[in-house]
């Protein structure tokens, strides 16, 4: 018998792929991985942020604290004043020290009210006054000639409880040498510095010391606080130049 050659006989197997299950199994697990993350800065976030709140109530506690101790001490002078008035009405011939006194206690009293106002602006905000404020500026004597230290008080209200950063100025409007001038911060600063950095919740006092040069007398002080973020602000107050006793 004769043998016919050819070609080899090869037995074929059909595989079934399946390129969707694979994807599929590919997907849910990147989901599982990414909700694992999400999870777990959740409960990152969580502590975080339960003690900042702590933080916060124990701030805003002593706040509320200081307004309660200046109404208190307010009430005390008004009774030391009124009681100080009735014995001199009393006495005709009260002396100077009971007229002093009262003085005194009036010029305290009125302080302690500016401080019960500044309080209730941070514990009890209107509407209106929401952002970066400028709320105070005090200069007073160095002793020294043409060396004046100066108090800024800084403040905002928000809904938040987020802080608010930024640079501050204070710059001289006046005249030189019978010329009007303006002079900036960097020129009269004793720190060389051309502004000052603040960081805050609620306020901020900034002290420092301004030297003038000779011949320039001031009128005007231009405060100029810039913040930044995405809710930036720029905020100016104009202040007439008044130099209280240090």
């Amino acid at each position: 018998m004769r043998t016919v050659k050819g070609s080899k006989h090869y037995d074929m197997v059909v595989v079934q792929r399946r390129p969707w299950y694979v994807i599929g199994g590919l997907v849910l697990l990147v989901i599982a991985l990414v909700a694992s993350l999400i999870w777990s800065s959740y409960q990152l976030g969580m502590d975080e942020g339960l003690s900042t709140r702590v933080w916060i109530v124990q701030e805003r506690d002593d706040l509320a604290q200081k307004l309660k101790q200046s109404v208190s001490l307010t009430e005390t002078y008004r009774q030391e004043v009124a009681a100080l008035k009735l014995a001199d009405e009393i006495d005709l011939q009260a002396d100077v020290g009971v007229q002093q006194t009262i003085l005194e206690l009036q010029t305290q009293l009125a302080r302690v009210q500016e401080e019960v106002q500044f309080y209730k602006g941070v514990m009890l905000p209107k509407v209106e006054d929401k952002g970066l404020r400028i709320e105070r500026l005090r200069v007073e004597n160095s002793g020294e000639p043409n060396r004046f230290k100066y108090n800024l008080l800084l403040t905002q209200v928000v809904n938040k409880y987020d802080y608010v950063q930024g640079d501050v100025e204070i710059n001289l409007v006046g005249d030189e040498d019978n010329l009007g001038s303006n002079l900036p911060f960097g020129d009269i600063s004793t720190q060389d510095q051309d502004s000052i950095r603040f960081r805050f919740r609620y306020f901020q006092n900034i002290d420092g010391e301004l030297m003038l040069p000779d011949g320039f007398t001031p009128k005007e002080v231009m405060v100029v606080a810039q913040s930044t973020g995405r809710s930036s602000q720029r905020q100016e107050r104009r202040f007439t130049w008044q130099v209280g006793e240090g």
